[in-house]
């Protein structure tokens, strides 16, 4: 029988907070959002988990615990509290191997003292508690557990004696809103550190400043008020101050927060150290003051071409503003407008399988970030909102450059030969990307209600002087012989699924990727003018599923390609002066004179407008 550690139970029903000043919380719950239940409704006994992996409890000692408690549940009972290396389950009954105590729940937060603390060391810790259920003639009793929405890992452990009877990590639950209590001399008053943004989206062109989102992370008792900081890259040192508001309470609350990152003017990755000295004027003592980044100065960066992704059908009455917004877009922008329309429940479908799941239609997203908005107003709203969606997604450089060529490769025309080029950034030896392929058709029609598109805006007086939408209200209520747009008729892939063949797992910054795919049109009904077809590339972020870059080409047009990151000589300095020839960082909207110097003793001098 394993022996351990002594735990004592203090401060039950009256404890509002910690039990001194020196302590602080830990977990997946930070003292705010609304608490949900959770349970199997059935009579059984739960033993409910969190996993504790954060590199910045390392060496931090677990005083405690602080388990919430469903008070609604009255059938309840034979409560533990304990701690893990592992999580494991012998003869039915979980078993920890680090500490376990019971203790009465008689108040919605009951904290526990561990006689002896533990210190968390690199392998992790789980942190838990169990409880029984008798009756559950009650709905209170069939949701026992308490739960915070997150959609962060290893917050929902769950094992029961019926329904789970091996340990299970439940995902889209939310997290347990279980605490851990830390103490000891490793909890400080001014204690805070910077977390790093991914590196894969860590460019800039040379010469300019360039804005970086860090998360400030409060390691501290107190709150910030404001933190002085350097930033040192290419041998400069910078300080700045910068007034933020951060509480305190719970160990590891973050806060997003914009740093200007000082101009370089030599191309190529290299490291960018962050380091917080002081928080409210106090010397930071945090063990982990500095945090680096290693980014890329760019000479010349890709061209990004966000891709907008709508989701329509015929049967949807409002479903003409998607058409609308992304015939205007192409009107705007072009070439650089790269627009795909799925359609669903018409004669148009051609799968079930989209890329994102949306909340209704019509909908849309832009490189598949975020939550679907709508395809017209977009995020905020307004006639063509959708436009300041995609302005914002096309200021965020690209990691790789995109080249596309389509064309017959049949005199029947029945096969497309597609061929990509890809052309990274930076080098990366385990590359996330690959690439998927979308066939689209335009001034697609037909006959019969399936091609018969609805459209609630005919006679709406109120979108009449609405430029885009205006013209719809002058339609009929169901539209005969309309003709379709930027329809998708054939995938490379189902849903967010991309070619894993695509692009190698390992790249660099000097070679260009070439890929070749065969769209076999014969049996496609929907290929009905083969001079109207292009297809659309997108570069995926296999991880998360964002497009990072996307082309489009006409079928049997000439390539349609972005310039190659470098040229054959290397790029070694960028300088900006403005019309007057003073020497300048450009800030702000104007027209400048930008100067390349290039290691074979040549430069390049040309007029730019920001």
């Amino acid at each position: 029988m394993k022996r351990f550690l002594l735990i004592t139970m203090v401060g039950l029903a009256s404890m509002t907070m910690m039990a001194a000043d020196s302590e602080l919380l830990y977990g997946y719950y930070q003292g705010s959002g609304t608490l949900k239940t959770l349970g199997t409704r059935k009579v059984e006994s739960y033993d409910v988990a969190i996993h504790l992996t954060d590199p910045f409890l390392v060496g931090q000692s677990i005083y405690g615990l602080r388990i919430p408690i469903n008070t609604s549940a009255k059938k309840t009972s034979d409560y533990s509290a304990w701690l893990s290396k592992t999580l494991r389950v012998e003869s039915g009954k979980n078993v920890p191997d680090i500490a376990s105590v019971s203790f009465d729940a008689n108040a919605k937060w009951v904290d526990v003292t561990f006689e002896m603390p533990y210190v968390i060391t690199e392998e992790g810790v789980y942190a838990g508690y169990s409880f029984t259920v008798s009756n559950v003639d009650d709905e209170a009793d069939q949701l026992p557990i308490q739960t915070i929405a997150t959609d962060e890992q290893g917050g929902m452990f769950i094992h029961t004696s019926r329904t789970y009877r091996q340990w299970k990590e439940l995902t889209g639950v939310g997290a347990s809103a279980l605490t851990v209590r830390l103490g000891g001399d490793g909890i400080k008053s001014y204690s805070a550190t910077f977390v790093m943004p991914e590196e894969l989206n860590a460019y800039t062109t040379v010469g300019e400043e360039a804005t970086v989102t860090l998360s400030l992370v409060n390691h501290g008792t107190t709150a910030i008020r404001n933190i002085d900081y350097t930033i040192e890259v290419n041998g400069t040192t910078t300080e700045r101050h910068q007034g933020v508001s951060l509480a305190a309470q719970y160990y590891g609350r973050k806060k997003s927060m914009n740093v200007t990152i000082p101009p370089v003017y030599q191309r190529g990755t290299r490291p960018v150290t962050f380091c917080i000295t002081k928080i409210n004027g106090e010397d930071n003592q945090d063990p982990h003051p500095s945090a680096v980044l290693q980014m890329a100065f760019l000479a010349e960066t890709p061209k990004h071409k966000p891709l907008m992704e709508e989701y329509t059908g015929t049967w949807c009455g409002w479903c003409p503003r998607g058409m609308a917004a992304m015939e205007a877009m192409t009107e705007l922008y072009g070439d650089d407008f790269v627009g795909v329309a799925y359609h669903e429940g018409d004669a148009m479908q051609i799968t079930t399988s989209f890329p994102r799941e949306i909340s209704g239609y019509p909908g849309c997203t832009i490189d598949r970030v975020g939550n679907s908005i709508d395809p017209f107003g977009g995020s905020a709203g307004g006639s063509l909102g959708i436009r300041n969606d995609w302005i914002k997604r096309e200021a965020v450089i690209a990691p790789a450059a995109l080249a596309l060529e389509a064309n017959w490769r049949d005199e029947d025309k029945t096969q497309i030969e597609v061929k990509s080029t890809t052309s990274f950034v930076r080098s990366l030896s385990d590359n996330p990307y690959r690439l998927t392929y979308i066939l689209v058709a335009d001034d697609l029609s037909g006959t019969g209600r399936y091609w018969s598109q609805v459209n609630n805006y005919s006679g709406q007086s109120g979108y009449d002087s609405d430029p885009y939408l205006g013209p719809l209200t002058k339609l009929s209520g169901t539209v005969i012989g309309m003709k379709f747009k930027d329809v998708a008729i054939q995938l490379s892939c189902q849903g967010p699924a991309a070619l894993e063949e695509s692009l190698p797992s390992s790249v660099n910054d000097i070679d260009d990727y070439k890929h070749t795919y065969i769209f076999d049109v014969t049996n496609n009904t929907l290929v009905q003018d083969k001079s109207k077809l292009r297809v659309v590339a997108a570069l995926v972020n296999t991880q998360n599923g964002e497009v990072v870059n996307a082309e489009k080409a006409i079928v049997g047009d000439e390539t349609t390609s972005v310039r190659r990151l470098t040229d054959d000589t290397e790029a070694i300095g960028i300088y900006y002066t403005d019309m007057l020839g003073r020497r300048v960082s450009p800030r702000h909207r104007g027209i400048y004179v930008k100067t390349t110097t290039y290691s074979d003793g040549t430069s390049r001098v040309e007029k730019v407008q920001y």
